[in-house]
């Protein structure tokens, strides 16, 4: 899957978890300084781990703590993610 369609994916995704437009969700902001909490990106890596039908580690918040870096790992995440 393409890094863009993984970004735009997640951009999306916490948007609605922060309640906010997806024009005001920062990709080079850390995901905490938006706003996110831990359980909202706990929940997050689950719904990404399951629209990627891959497992992920419950620590990839913190790991990769931006959009832009967390879309750019999980776009080279194994030959696996997204059927790929």
């Amino acid at each position: 899957m393409r890094e863009i369609e993984i970004r735009d994916r997640i951009v999306t995704m916490v948007a609605t978890a922060l309640e906010v437009g997806a024009d005001g969700v920062d990709v080079d902001a850390e995901l905490a300084s938006l706003g996110l909490s831990s359980i909202q990106a706990f929940t997050l890596t689950g719904d990404l781990a399951e629209w990627l039908d891959q497992e992920l580690p419950t620590t990839l918040m913190w790991e990769h703590p931006t959009i832009r870096r967390l879309a750019a790992h999980l776009a080279g995440y194994g030959t696996e993610v997204g059927g790929a």
